[in-house]
């Protein structure tokens, strides 16, 4: 049996972050979900990079993100 895990990156666009407060829920959001194991945000441009295994997909990404109060869309 095979263990590794083939690690994949989601860039995400990020809506209603205005400042470092905000970025900090973004990431502990995502952070939270059972195989993401780097989170980047960058709040200038509005944008998310997610380092994941398969588990979390994109859509349940976005519900995280949007459950901390922002908008997210695939990039």
């Amino acid at each position: 049996m095979n263990d590794q895990t083939t690690e994949r990156e989601t860039l995400l666009n990020v809506t209603g972050m205005t400042c470092a407060s905000c970025a900090r829920h973004v990431d502990q959001a995502l952070r939270a979900l059972e195989g993401v194991s780097a989170v980047e945000v960058r709040l200038r441009e509005g944008q998310v990079r997610v380092t994941h295994d398969e588990r979390p997909v994109p859509e349940a990404m976005i519900a995280a993100v949007e459950e901390a109060g922002y908008a997210a869309t695939p990039r």
